[in-house]
């Protein structure tokens, strides 16, 4: 299969799930389309979209050939209404992002909700999860007491054995490519694929 004669060698579909208003349309936007929109009004339904990631052989420093993975992105509006569509959402899901808003207490402790829904109905119990700690644009100018606790993310990796940890800025464009790269590097790990993302 071809791409624009460039060989795509994988299809990863990777779910972006937290409560509503944390930011996982912005995250998508940013990802997909390298834009921000300041409308703030909650998604409803599903966003889709496919993006093309270039892969390289791991410990080959000159590119022998352009290979790619397509991304099918979904992002899921995070309303109650929508709770009975999530396993669907999920289903047959690689990989996923689970977000919080950095500056908001109660999306964090929704993220058990998500987290479980994601073990239940992802292809397997084990996919990779990234934690996305959303805004990072607000904390310089949010008081302490808002900003949610280093140590209480930190306990929560642990606990859920989560592979990976990141403040995005979807604003400003911080962390948020970067995000996606681990992402798949991660599910190229664990299908012991000997690519990484470039």
């Amino acid at each position: 299969m071809s791409y624009d004669r460039k060989n795509i060698l994988l299809s990863f579909k990777i779910v972006i799930c937290g409560a509503s208003s944390v930011g996982k349309t912005c995250l998508f936007n940013r990802y997909c389309f390298n834009s921000f929109n300041f409308d703030t009004s909650p998604t409803i339904g599903v966003n889709f979209h496919s993006v093309y990631l270039e892969i390289n052989k791991e410990n080959e420093s000159e590119i022998m050939k352009e290979n790619y993975i397509n991304n099918s992105i979904f992002d899921f509006g995070g309303q109650e209404r929508f709770a009975p569509l999530i396993p669907k959402f999920i289903e047959g899901a690689n990989g996923a992002l689970l977000v919080f808003d950095s500056v908001n207490y109660p999306s964090f402790h929704q993220l058990d909700f998500w987290y479980d829904k994601l073990i239940e109905n992802a292809v397997d119990s084990s996919i990779p999860i990234v934690l996305v700690g959303s805004k990072s644009d607000l904390i310089d100018e949010t008081p302490d007491s808002e900003i949610v606790d280093e140590e209480l993310i930190n306990n929560y990796i642990k606990e859920r054995k989560i592979e990976g940890f990141y403040k995005t800025s979807a604003l400003e464009n911080n962390n948020v490519l970067k995000v996606f790269k681990e992402l798949n590097n991660l599910m190229l790990k664990r299908l012991r694929k000997p690519y990484i993302v470039i």
